[in-house]
């Protein structure tokens, strides 16, 4: 796998995964998975996740340091709106990468409080949007 395709892959992960996040913060921060799935599967569903949270942050280590050595520029340009979304983007899979890791969700840590997980959601969710509409405008260009 070339940079250019190990880059693609990890930024729509990463964008899917923000989605999923809304969802789970919308929800009340229980992974949406948890309801699909019959109790007897729980470990089962519990070990994947964690795996793909330590996927999460493996996956925005590898944009951040692309994002760093391209000079920080996101589709070809510097636009503050595309550079504090990939932010958003990026603490986020930090945070599950660490919670896949250690077992401990940095943010659920801070607060549980139901109107901010609303809110983080809708900035998930508006994170999302404004990277994928810029990504899907220059081509898959990402750096």
């Amino acid at each position: 796998m070339n940079p250019r395709e190990l880059t693609k892959y990890s930024f729509w992960w990463s964008e899917a995964r923000l989605l999923i996040a809304a969802m789970a913060l919308f929800i009340g921060g229980v992974p949406p998975i948890y309801l699909m799935v019959p109790p007897s599967l729980f470990s089962l569903t519990t070990l994947l996740l964690k795996l793909a949270w330590i996927i999460s942050g493996l996956a925005v280590i590898y944009l951040l340091y692309r994002w760093y050595h391209t000079g920080q520029k996101l589709f070809g340009h510097k636009d503050h709106k595309d550079v504090l979304s990939f932010l958003v983007l990026v603490i986020s899979g930090l945070n599950l990468g660490f919670a896949g890791v250690f077992g401990r969700n940095l943010g659920f840590a801070v607060t549980t409080n139901r109107f901010i997980l609303f809110i983080v959601a809708i900035c998930y969710l508006a994170a999302a949007w404004q990277l994928w509409s810029h990504g899907r405008k220059h081509d898959g260009k990402i750096f």
